[in-house]
């Protein structure tokens, strides 16, 4: 047995923090909630309900982990690491896993400053402040930094969110960051680091063929497979897009598939900027290749989705729509939830931001796509969740007025709908602008985050006790179906009341604190409610 505290533990440790390393009690879209700030949510609400730990093993080693970490884990052991040398913890167990003999820990960050668009968004549209995802991610990082103090091993923090640590790494007890792809260039970092070579502090990683990658060793949190890499589709604003387009073996896809399900998962995440675009070349579909791909999937496991999907790929094969539902069992009582950038109804900043998300048609046929794709996917029991950008530069009114239309084309379309302020993602073609701010907010602007609003809590009403039936606990599932029951009624008073001031609105929001005592905050924010509907009326 391996353990810390002196008497063993792992040269290597990878790990992450509790918003990232939890597996959301069997539902992943309640990581969401976590962007929220976290004066709105009591602690033991979000760290037993929405976050609960993942499960360990004697030695402290994570029963199932964030993909990445997985990969990684992989790649150290391909390179030469033993078994022995290396674990995947949780932050509650990493004091149990690291000792004077660690070297090296990687840690995985997504959102450790709460800078990302949804948590950027959420917010700013509710009054402020640090969001769960950053509070998490800095007492991990507080927990790592006493624990490297007594150590002394070296910290390498990678993925998509080491943007955000840039300027503050160092005091954070971070010695290097790691950014893009970690399986052909990590294990090196680990060797040197364990001879004490000096390292710069920014490294990069380098793109892995499609057949070097290598397979997972252990289950991944709530099942998630990887199909593609990149996106052909360049879109400046987004950070995937700067990674080469792959495909993955399908083989290797089965493979991985199957160790999840011995791992006791009976859901599959294909991870995928565009499903679709399995087996293409650029954007043009491969329709053997998909179905194939599905095909082969559902007979080693009962649910499968892609994480995402696009506009332009759901017009080009709608027949492909049907496939998938029909061999997945999807229908509208029990439907499928893909994520959608639907970004803006306007052709001009689709040209110019985005000019390759509508390929092989035009910019200017985006918001003619985006209602047929909506209409093909109601069709086969698709009900997506659409992201809107709100803020690009030089964004004005008669933009919002197309993105306007566009969404009252799309009111009676079985969808969700959330505005979503611009971020300068690190990575992508964008990011030296500014993140956008309410500031600069015009009554157009309130106009359609209030319209995306009242469609997405009309939907919601209809299909929330279906999304938290896959929560494993009962009682967390109980009270996410009472947390999402009282919170649209909340948005739904909010959002009529503050149509004529939501600057007002935020600001009575931004002093609720769940933090303190709960009982006094919900009855503030009942006669906050009271108030305005007065005032509004």
């Amino acid at each position: 047995m391996r353990g810390g505290g002196g008497m063993g533990g792992f040269k290597v440790v990878l790990t992450s923090d509790r918003a990232t390393m939890t597996d959301y009690g069997g539902f992943e879209g309640l990581g969401f909630i976590l962007c929220l700030p976290s004066r709105l949510l009591p602690r033991f609400f979000a760290y037993r309900v929405l976050a609960p730990p993942i499960e360990t093993d004697a030695d402290g080693r994570a029963l199932v982990a964030p993909l990445p970490l997985r990969k990684l884990e992989a790649s150290l052991l391909e390179y030469g690491f033993s078994k022995d040398e290396v674990a995947i913890t949780t932050p509650e167990k990493l004091a149990k896993t690291v000792s004077g003999e660690t070297k090296v820990v990687g840690i995985h960050v997504l959102d450790p400053m709460g800078l990302a668009p949804v948590s950027h968004s959420l917010s700013a549209f509710t009054g402020g402040g640090e969001t769960y995802t950053k509070t998490m991610f800095l007492e991990f990082a507080h927990r790592l930094l006493n624990l490297k103090r007594r150590y002394g091993f070296r910290v390498v923090a990678g993925g998509p969110g080491t943007w955000q640590l840039k300027g503050v790494f160092r005091s954070l007890g971070i010695d290097h960051l790691f950014h893009g792809e970690g399986e052909a260039v990590f294990p090196q970092v680990c060797q040197a680091l364990m001879k004490g070579e000096s390292l710069p502090s920014e490294i990069e990683g380098k793109a892995v063929p499609e057949g070097e990658i290598p397979l997972i060793r252990g289950p991944t949190r709530c099942g998630v497979v990887q199909i593609t890499r990149g996106c052909p589709r360049r879109c400046r604003f987004c950070n995937p897009t700067m990674f080469k387009f792959r495909s993955i073996p399908l083989d290797d896809i089965l493979r991985e598939v199957e160790i999840n399900v011995r791992g006791g998962e009976s859901w599959i995440s294909l991870a995928t900027e565009d499903g679709f675009l399995y087996g293409a070349r650029g954007i043009e579909i491969n329709r053997k290749a998909v179905r194939k791909l599905i095909s082969e999937v559902s007979r080693r496991v009962a649910r499968v989705g892609f994480c995402h999907v696009s506009i332009s790929s759901i017009v080009q094969a709608p027949d492909l729509v049907q496939y998938f539902s029909e061999t997945l069992g999807y229908n509208p009582g029990s439907p499928y939830l893909p994520q959608i950038g639907l970004e803006t109804g306007s052709p001009r900043l689709i040209e110019r931001y985005m000019s390759g998300k509508p390929r092989p048609w035009k910019p200017s046929d985006w918001p003619n796509l985006a209602v047929e794709a909506s209409q093909i996917m109601n069709e086969w029991g698709w009900y997506p969740c659409y992201t809107l950008i709100v803020g690009l530069p030089g964004e004005n009114d008669n933009d919002i007025l197309q993105t306007l239309e566009l969404v009252d084309r799309l009111k009676h379309v079985r969808c969700w709908l959330f505005p979503l302020l611009m971020v300068p993602m690190g990575g992508s073609l964008m990011e030296n602008e500014n993140f956008y701010q309410l500031e600069s907010f015009n009554e157009a602007r309130w106009e359609l985050v209030y319209r995306c609003l009242r469609h997405s809590l009309s939907f919601s009403k209809h299909v929330y006790r279906g999304l938290v039936k896959s929560i494993r606990s009962v009682l967390a599932r109980y009270l996410v179906q009472k947390f999402f029951e009282y919170g649209m009624k909340v948005i739904e008073d909010f959002l009529e009341a503050s149509k004529r001031n939501p600057v007002e609105s935020l600001t009575t929001v931004s002093a609720v604190n769940f933090q303190r005592n709960p009982i006094s905050q919900l009855a503030y924010l009942g006669k906050a409610v009271e108030i305005f509907t007065r005032r509004a009326a």
